[in-house]
Order: structure tokens, then C-alpha cells, then sequence
């Protein structure tokens, strides 16, 4: 609710009309979302120290399956994230509309959040501390924020307007998508919690926008329909 309010707030001036037939939906220069995020903790600090430790205790925590499930989650598409709650129809060969409208989705969380990873050049957990694994494929970008966690919770709002009586199995895995992160070693708890604003912010700006709306209707129309749910 923050992220909505202050969006409103500034009264974005823009129109995603200029870019409808392009990808990405948009981009940070449309969406500059540096000024609603808390600065990460500073590289080398008790606070960072500390949230290294959580890292560690996650890896220490996880299971060999649990672990599996986080290689499977460096995967960066809706099907990668939602395919075990959605079921087995939910596949792109069902759902053209649907996966082109994602796909512009994943290609505007690029746009918006690449430039703020840069900004706060926030170090990896594995690049920072030796005792700390990456049990995933390494990303060599910056930490903060998490990427996947603004890409997933950006696709799970979106996704649960589509499916409101999925709602809560939707915000659930995309929970679990983003704690596989901390378990890789890519991420930080805090990481998650800034992606998760930045994803709300990519949302709530996507669904306030006429030329996004059109394509989510179509989308949503076949999405029910290929699920059973018309």
C-alpha cells in the first residue's frame, strides 16, 4: 500500500502509449523507483555481518530437495514460478497471449530494476563471505534488490488479480521462489524485502495503465479458460 500511495502521490506523468507494440512495458526512466527504496545495508558493516549470518543459517537449514528447488527457481519465467499451483494446463502452448504479455513483464523488470542494482552496488552474499555457498547458477550483479523477488512478486500480484481464488497459493510460492535466493546464495533477506516493494511498485504502475489493461484482459480471458475457470 506504501508503494501505491507514493506512486499516486508523485502523479507519474507518462504514457505507455509510445511504447505499446515494444517491449518492455517500461523502463527505469519511466519508472524510477530509487527514491522509495531504504538504502541496503553498507558492505562491510555489523549489519551486513549480520545478515550473512541468516544466509548461512539458511544454507545450514536447507534440504538436498530444498536445495533442488532452488536451482529450478534461477529460472526467471511465470511457468517456472506458478506451474506446481496453476497445474499441468498451465503451459505456454495454451497460452499465447498470456506468455507474450509475461514475457514483457520479465523484460520491463530488467528495464526498471538493472539501473537500481547498479546505483546501490550492493555485493553478493557469496562474493562477500567465503563460508557462504552459491548452490544455484552464480548472478555476478548487484545484490540489492533481488531481482527474481521483484520479478515474481510484480508477476504474483498481476497474476492473482487474474485469479483471485488462487490468491493465496500464489503469494505463497512466490514467497518460497524468493527464499530460494537466500538458500542459492545470491541474496540477502533484505534483498527480498526491496524486490518485493519494487515489484509492487512495477505492478501497481502496470495496472493503473489503459494500454497494459487491454492486454491483461485478453490474457485473463484465456488464462480462465485454458484453466477451467470461465
Amino acid at each position: 500500500m506504501f508503494i501505491r500511495r507514493a506512486l499516486l502521490g508523485c502523479a507519474i506523468a507518462f504514457s505507455f502509449s509510445a511504447f505499446a507494440a515494444e517491449s518492455p512495458y517500461l523502463t527505469h526512466k519511466q519508472l524510477d523507483i530509487i527514491p522509495f527504496m531504504p538504502a541496503p545495508v553498507a558492505n562491510g558493516s555489523a549489519d551486513d555481518r549480520a545478515q550473512q549470518m541468516l544466509v548461512l543459517a539458511a544454507q545450514k537449514a536447507a534440504t538436498p530437495e530444498r536445495i533442488a528447488l532452488a536451482n529450478s527457481d534461477a529460472e526467471e519465467t511465470v511457468y517456472a514460478m506458478f506451474s506446481s499451483v496453476l497445474g499441468a494446463n498451465f503451459k505456454p502452448a495454451n497460452l499465447p497471449l498470456f506468455t507474450a504479455m509475461f514475457a514483457r513483464m520479465g523484460d520491463t523488470e530488467d528495464a526498471v530494476v538493472d539501473p537500481v542494482k547498479a546505483f546501490f552496488g550492493r555485493t553478493r552474499p557469496f562474493l562477500n563471505n567465503p563460508d557462504i555457498k552459491p548452490l544455484v547458477k552464480p548472478s555476478k550483479t548487484g545484490s540489492y534488490p533481488s531481482g527474481h523477488t521483484s520479478r515474481s512478486t510484480m508477476m504474483a500480484i498481476v497474476l492473482s488479480s487474474m485469479l483471485p481464488e488462487q490468491r493465496a497459493a500464489i503469494f505463497a510460492r512466490a514467497n518460497d521462489y524468493a527464499e530460494s535466493r537466500v538458500i542459492g546464495g545470491m541474496h540477502y533477506p533484505n534483498d527480498l524485502d526491496a524486490g518485493r516493494r519494487a515489484g509492487s511498485a512495477m505492478a501497481a504502475t502496470l495496472l493503473a495503465s489503459p494500454t497494459f489493461n487491454t492486454d491483461f484482459e485478453a490474457a485473463k480471458v484465456e488464462l480462465r479458460k485454458a484453466l477451467g475457470l470461465q
